[in-house]
């Protein structure tokens, strides 16, 4: 049975703010927490619509503070670094990488075209 927290607009308002936070895309963020992105706009939009374990669980993978997102005191993350920046610090390592790799087939490639014409 999932437990549900009383209509909490305060709340709410911290998931709205967390969306902001992670770029606006409330269908990425609930990709992300692995949860349906039409619950997680239920969720913001509907004043009926209960805050549950469920999304309180799926907002702590993503290393939210479920103290800050409860009460308001704290910071929005478990860590100070922010897990946004990691990932994007992570994305760009991995293009760097994949631009390394086309590079080296290029040569490769280059270089087996020279091998085969008999100039290497």
């Amino acid at each position: 049975m999932i437990a549900t927290i009383e209509k909490d607009e305060a709340i709410k308002k911290r998931i709205g703010e967390i969306v902001a936070d992670r770029g606006g895309n409330r269908t990425k963020l609930a990709d992300e927490m692995q949860i349906s992105p039409a619950y997680l706009a239920s969720v913001i939009n509907s004043p009926d619509k209960n805050v549950t374990s469920k999304l309180l669980k799926a907002l702590a993978t993503i290393g939210i503070n479920l103290n800050w997102l409860l009460t308001g005191v704290g910071t929005m993350y478990l860590v100070k670094d922010d897990f946004r920046e990691r990932a994007e610090k992570a994305e760009a390592r991995i293009q760097t990488l994949e631009d390394d790799l086309d590079k080296a087939n290029f040569l490769s490639k280059e270089l087996k075209k020279m091998i085969m014409n008999g100039k290497g």
